[in-house]
This record gives C-alpha cells, structure tokens and sequence, in this order.
C-alpha cells in the first residue's frame, strides 16, 4: 500500500521560498516575472506571428536561464529559422541558448544530465509527440516538474487544433493565444500593466488600424 504524505498546514505552504525568472519591459508587463518551473502552452494559426513571439520569448527567457529550443517544425537549417534568429539577434544571448531535434528519449536523456537547460521550448507537441500518448505527455511533464516547459501548439479559430493539445492547454500553468500579432495571457498568472503583447507593431497596425 502507498504511504499516505503528511498534510501540509498553510504555515507550511507559505514557508516555501518561490524562484522566480526576472522578466524585463514588456514581457514583465504582461506576465510579471514566472515561477522558475510549470508548463506553458502557446498556440496560435499560421502567420499569426506565434513564431516571432516564441523567439522573443526564447529570449527574454535566455538572459537569465539556460534555454534550450527543440524545434521540430523547422530544420535546423532552414533559411526561415535563420532568419528569425538574426532578426532577434539570438546571438546576444548565445551562451545559455542552444536548439536541438531531439526525439522524447533523446531529449529526456539530455535533460537528466547534471546542468541540463531550465527552460525547455518545445515547437511542436504535434510533431515531437506523434506516435505517443496524452499519459506519455505527463510522464515527461512530471520527470521534469522542476523545470520550465513550454509547449507550441497549433489553433483552429482562437482554440487548439488538436484534442491533444486541447488537453495540454488545460494542464499548462501558464497559457498564451497568439493571433493577428497579438500575444494574448490567458492566465494562470498576469503581469502589472497589460494583458497582451505586441508581437510586430507594423504587422497588427496593418490588421487592426492604430489604436
């Protein structure tokens, strides 16, 4: 029979210290500054500008954190990779940012080695869990509880395309829409100021007028 764990009291729970990764401008303003674990997902259409916000998030993740990128989507060698990477000037952040292809095992084998990345980008779960299950998902989720995950997912309308990423959404402790260059915080945890980011100024004029 499993042994049943003490019960914490709230003095216990409010005693824990919390890690948080520092986020500056606006990034801090939508998001404040997130607990340095948890899982996030991020969906959005085709040229909805997911991929811009994704990177710039790489990167604001990448000044503190040792931030890895398991692009799945896109070759390592595309020319479209290549050039987001310039154009966010990914090369600032070089030393603690890396992108790999790696397979579920490969990637949990390096992620169990001694100073493996804390963040973790995933682009994405359609692609990186084909041929596994939602239960395959949360073994991975739960081995690396201690790091930060974060999800890419495609949509349909304003909601994910899959069950599957429909399913991680609801498990995810921080979640983002992106559309029309809009990065959209659904929650769980909220910045100071705002509730979303701009992801290409000239892009979300052109769509929605200045504001």
């Amino acid at each position: 029979m499993e042994k049943f764990k003490r019960a914490l009291t709230v003095s216990n729970v409010l005693s824990v210290i919390i890690s948080c990764i520092k986020f500056t401008g606006r990034f801090f303003d939508v998001f404040g500054n997130p607990q340095k674990k948890g899982r996030w997902f991020i969906w959005g259409d085709s040229s909805s500008g997911k991929s811009s916000f994704v990177m710039q998030l790489i990167k604001e993740f990448a000044k503190t954190e040792k931030t890895i990128l398991v692009s799945k989507e896109e070759d390592l060698d595309d020319e479209n990779l290549q050039d987001r990477l310039k154009l966010f000037q990914m090369q600032d952040v070089a030393k603690n940012f890396s992108l790999v292809d790696d397979s579920l095992d490969q990637l949990t084998e390096r992620l169990s080695r001694r100073n493996s990345a804390q963040v973790v980008v995933i682009d994405s779960v359609s692609y990186f869990f084909m041929g596994y299950t939602f239960e395959d998902y949360l073994n991975f989720r739960k081995r690396f509880k201690d790091k930060t995950l974060v999800f890419i997912g495609h949509a349909k309308g304003q909601n994910p395309k899959t069950d599957f990423e429909d399913r991680i959404k609801f498990d995810a402790t921080q979640k983002v829409v992106v559309s029309g260059y809009l990065a959209t915080n659904k929650g769980r945890k909220y910045g100071p100021h705002a509730t979303q980011y701009v992801v290409w100024q000239k892009g979300y004029e052109d769509l929605h007028g200045h504001q």
